[in-house]
């Protein structure tokens, strides 16, 4: 294909995006314009060149002001139906006003119909309040700017921009293939999910708290109960369990709040413990199944602590720490379809300075617990945690290294993350059977990975991107990446 059948078909297609986005606004079906911030955001990085361009919505819902940035090239974007200077005015005040002018050096307001055949320059000049430069005739773009910028754009980057616009239009409604209405029924395959089997004990107990505590905790909000009893836990110099929630100033846990050894004996008033059935209490309502959900991750919590697994509130996900503080290294042995050996964590120490820690990776994972049909499982988000300094303090960096990771791996890289995490967890259940420690405070079990049979195959080669060949710079900086 030479490139002006390139360019003919560009014009085509975005012709007919333009077309299914006016259709889809008189018909109030909104939805259509958050698929069209991605169609955007990959035009504007291959026909602008600006390849870091990405959707800030996908970050953080609702991004004030702006839809789309480039952080590299300082360029922001919003991405509107509405084309009038009451859109313009109120995309500016809200970038000022969020102090993204500091940020970014350009904003420009892409509209997705057709923007209007001029604007008042001076409306806009008072908006800007002399902190952004914007211009009407250079920063108001449509579907023109996009066709110029295809005009010009080389035949790769153009062959780029026309295979986007192919994958998002066959995504919507309007224009699905055949074959992705009716898939092929054979052969069938497997489907892994990330989801694997969880089990607790059938029954918890619940005391109500003491006047004490209640007294201490004042007028705090309801959410603050951790902390109160942690400060209390401080002053009397004891240490107790994670493994519980506070509900309707109650203490809830699986551990036996009947014997008098209980380690929440300080906290609750004698003679209010009760049992009670895990199914009933999660049965009761929605609220109570949210309750009842936070135990599990507070005793799953508690499990994984004594294997040197930490819960890092702030990512709200779980880490792997070193065995020992000390050791720059930590491996796990696990057995899938062979037996080997995983890479959890690894610390990397300045080269001009090899007493200064540089840089330490985790592997990590984020977990939810689901309630399907009477039938508890655990869903596995695999992920990784940078950090530095001995207490494992969350890396500035992290997300730029995290970002770059996230560009390589592919989805094999990333099924055999949550294959080790579900066989690692699952090697901790068979490890207690022979262990001397303590049973009593082990209240979370894992099983297998759960499949499904039948679903039909797809050619994963057809969508699924190529790894990147290219050593990057990033990688030989840290050093850090298997």
């Amino acid at each position: 294909m030479n490139i002006l059948d390139l360019q003919n078909e560009f014009r085509e297609l975005i012709a007919r995006f333009r077309q299914e986005i006016e259709a889809a606004s008189a018909m109030t079906q909104f939805d259509a314009h958050q698929v069209a911030e991605n169609v955007i955001c990959g035009l504007l990085r291959e026909l602008c060149d600006w390849p870091d361009m990405h959707n800030l919505n996908t970050d953080q819902a609702n991004f004030p002001g702006i839809d789309l940035a480039d952080d590299t090239a300082r360029v922001a974007v919003q991405v509107t139906a509405t084309a009038d200077i009451g859109k313009i005015k109120h995309t500016i005040d809200t970038f000022i006003r969020h102090n993204l002018h500091e940020q970014y050096d350009r904003l420009v307001l892409y509209v997705l119909t057709a923007k209007q055949g001029s604007y008042s320059q001076s409306i806009i000049e008072t908006a800007c309040q002399g902190k952004v430069k914007f211009s009407s005739s250079h920063d108001v773009w449509d579907y023109r700017e996009l066709c110029a910028k295809a005009a010009e754009a080389p035949p790769k980057r153009l062959q780029a921009a026309v295979d986007h616009l192919k994958a998002h239009l066959r995504g919507v409604p309007i224009g699905l293939a055949d074959e992705d209405i009716d898939p092929p029924n054979s052969p069938a395959e497997t489907l892994t999910s990330n989801l694997i089997d969880v089990w607790f004990p059938p029954r918890l107990y619940v005391a109500q708290i003491n006047q004490d505590l209640i007294k201490r905790h004042g007028k705090r909000k309801e959410g603050r109960w951790r902390k109160t009893i942690r400060e209390l836990n401080q002053d009397m110099g004891v240490r107790i369990p994670s493994a519980y929630v506070i509900h309707s100033r109650s203490v809830i846990t699986f551990f036996d709040l009947t014997k008098d050894a209980n380690p929440f004996r300080h906290l609750i008033e004698l003679g209010t413990a009760e049992e009670h059935s895990s199914q009933d209490f999660f049965m009761i309502d929605d609220d109570h199944e949210r309750v009842f959900k936070s135990l599990l991750r507070f005793s799953l919590q508690h499990r994984l602590a004594r294997e040197r697994v930490h819960w890092e509130s702030e990512s709200k996900e779980f880490i792997f720490l070193p065995r020992e503080d000390n050791l720059d290294q930590r491996t796990e042995t696990w057995e899938g379809a062979k037996k080997s050996t995983r890479t959890v964590f690894t610390r990397q120490y300045n080269k001009k300075d090899p007493s200064k820690v540089f840089t330490q990776k985790h592997l990590s994972f984020s977990v939810d617990f689901l309630n399907l049909e009477d039938q508890w499982l655990i869903s596995i988000t695999p992920n990784w945690y940078f950090s530095y300094g001995r207490d494992f303090r969350k890396s500035p960096f992290g997300q730029d290294n995290l970002s770059w990771i996230k560009r390589q791996e592919n989805n094999q890289q990333v099924r055999n993350h949550f294959r080790f995490i579900a066989a690692w967890l699952l090697s901790l259940d068979e490890e207690d059977l022979f262990s001397d420690q303590s049973k009593e405070d082990i209240f979370i079990s894992f099983g297998e990975i759960l499949s499904f049979d039948g679903a039909p195959a797809l050619d994963e080669s057809r969508w699924a991107a190529l790894p990147s060949q290219v050593k990057d710079e990033f990688e030989r900086r840290l050093g850090l990446f298997e």
